[in-house]
């Protein structure tokens, strides 16, 4: 039985940090069990956000369906990720939320599921403009994210996730329709928990998710390999503070000091981190590989990006070097009147960096 709420925390204040961490359906089952509930405002509060939730579970899984189906229409290999396959691991599907569905799309299809995306009357928000992925949105609650691949040539583990469509398992039903083994679900786990930790923060919802993965593939993937795989990604350490903190909330595991110190900056950091991780996270990598040193010299350098960087958002760079500049401009227009909310979160950001 979960705890009673202490004198001193309001039930307003709860539900304000529960979907801060997209954790609230999982607070709200917890609460319904408290012999002290929440009354009132409070507890309308709780229900429209729980009636809220329902809807969007059952709407994400189906259009999950929905499109795989489409994609197999058009043998087109597409492969579920992140929290699609992170339900299936929760006692219910409720408990695990998802901001958006994501999907991999097999090599060289990806314009063949824009016209998908369309035929599903979705509109796309951000598409053809980044070489990761391609955002479609259908209102009022559906987002989709179909990536072009795990993680991106600038990140130091890509190597682990390049060659994964030669080792995805096809379902027996469907050949299109694709999985990772276990082994491959957990280290993508990692990479991905660890880029959102180190970047910008990240939410309690992933440690939760870590739990269930120990807990429910414990005997499902291979730990051999992983301890053999984990130095090389440089993920020991990662991987061990996660585990001890999982353990530590959610069993008889011990909450070290050191372990309070991580769970201080994810509690604080939210589902999604913040701008000013983030930045704090470009400006010591900037100091690191570049020499980068000073405030103005990191302003100059999110302004104009390395070439490494701008051939990933922008692929034809690597023929044609000389478009660089006005790759640059294109960029920063983009910005502008495509993420105008970002591009005021990182000046703010900018302005109070020390």
């Amino acid at each position: 039985m979960p705890i009673e709420k202490p004198d001193d925390i309001s039930w307003r204040d709860l539900f304000d940090l529960a979907v801060f961490h997209q954790v609230d359906e999982l607070a709200f089952f917890s609460v319904e069990k408290l012999q002290n509930k929440p009354e009132g405002e409070d507890k309308k509060l709780w229900m429209e956000r729980h009636e809220r939730s329902e809807v969007i579970d059952v709407l994400q899984r189906e259009e999950a369906k929905l499109i795989m189906e489409e994609a197999s229409k058009k043998q087109i290999g597409i492969l579920p990720l992140k929290g699609t396959v992170f339900k299936s691991l929760y006692p219910n599907t409720l408990f695990r939320e998802m901001g958006d569905l994501d999907f991999l799309i097999e090599p060289g299809k990806i314009d063949e599921m824009d016209s998908i995306m369309k035929y599903l009357s979705y509109s796309a928000d951000n598409v053809g403009l980044e070489a990761s992925h391609d955002v479609y949105k259908k209102d009022p609650y559906l987002i989709v994210e179909n990536h072009r691949r795990l993680l991106p040539p600038t990140e130091e583990n890509h190597w682990h996730t390049d060659d994964i469509w030669e080792r995805l398992e096809s379902d027996s039903a469907n050949p299109y329709i694709k999985s990772m083994t276990w082994t491959d679900f957990y280290l993508f786990h990692l990479l991905h928990f660890e880029k959102h930790y180190s970047m910008g923060g990240s939410g309690i919802r992933y440690i939760v998710d870590h739990y269930y993965a120990l807990k429910e593939l414990k005997d499902k993937i291979d730990w051999d390999f992983v301890r053999d795989i984990l130095p090389k990604m440089n993920y020991v350490e990662f991987e061990k503070m996660i585990t001890d903190l999982a353990y530590a909330l959610f069993e008889d595991g011990e909450l070290t000091e050191e372990l309070k110190e991580s769970l201080n900056f994810i509690m604080t950091s939210g589902s999604y981190g913040t701008m000013e991780e983030y930045q704090r996270f470009e400006f010591e990598n900037y100091k690191k590989t570049q020499g980068i040193k000073t405030k103005k010299g990191y302003f100059f350098r999110r302004m104009f990006m390395e070439r490494e960087r701008m051939e990933y958002i922008y692929p034809n760079l690597k023929k044609h070097g000389w478009l660089l500049p006005f790759y640059w401009i294109h960029r920063l227009i983009k910005s502008v009147f495509k993420s105008r909310d970002r591009v005021k979160s990182e000046l703010k950001g900018f302005k109070n960096m020390k």
